[in-house]
């Protein structure tokens, strides 16, 4: 058996040697810095504690059980892989009562006034609309066909319409700190999660019509 094992050896020692050479090679170039490997970072993890009303961050790969997940970045797809939607996107719609509980204690309310939409009631509005603006390109500034509005993905809030823009004034302030966002110039009550918790929101678009494409 030893004569066995030492014939393998002298069989693959150039193999063996050649490997050992390019080992050493790679180890003192990352030494010398000429090589440099990147850790993997995890995500950021946001989460909500409610009973100290203020945002956590962690690189885990979910919140404790005890904090709301708030995600990591923004929302652009539906909460299913099937893309099946009948509610409110569950990270959109814990932002937004992440940010409801801190406007409550600054005597601020916040409600949603309309959130999910399925896709004949998005049409039937979409079409109200078109009678309303006398055409469906400007009916499309204000409301979008079904197939792109995110109202039926479960992408998008309407916040304390029509009647309390003041409420709706105090989340577009605030929240970006959330991951909220007001998205359209031309509606103050319009909120998506277009950002991560704490980063700056985009520049409004003057009106739906950036989504028609």
């Amino acid at each position: 058996m030893a004569d066995f094992m030492q014939w393998v050896a002298n069989r693959h020692f150039p193999i063996a040697l050649i490997f050992t050479t390019l080992l050493v090679g790679i180890i003192t170039a990352i030494s010398s810095g000429s090589i440099s490997i990147e850790p993997e970072v995890p995500p950021t993890q946001f989460c909500f504690d409610q009973g100290s009303a203020s945002i956590r961050v962690t690189t885990l790969a979910a919140c404790p059980p005890t904090l709301i997940p708030l995600g990591s970045g923004a929302l652009s797809e539906s909460a299913t892989a099937q893309g099946q939607v009948d509610e409110i996107h569950p990270i959109l719609l814990a932002r937004f009562s992440a940010a409801q509980s801190v406007a409550q204690l600054e005597g601020v309310n916040l409600y949603i006034t309309s959130g999910f939409r399925s896709l004949e009631r998005q049409d039937f509005l979409f079409h109200r609309e078109v009678l309303i603006r006398g055409s469906e390109t400007e009916a499309a500034k204000w409301g979008l066909p079904a197939d792109k509005s995110h109202h039926p993905q479960g992408l998008a809030i309407d916040v304390n319409y029509p009647g309390d823009r003041p409420g709706a004034r105090w989340l577009e302030e605030n929240g970006p700190r959330f991951g909220l966002c007001r998205v359209y110039a031309n509606e103050w009550w319009h909120f998506e999660a277009v950002s991560a918790p704490g980063e700056r929101c985009p520049a409004l678009a003057p009106n739906a019509l950036v989504d028609l494409g």
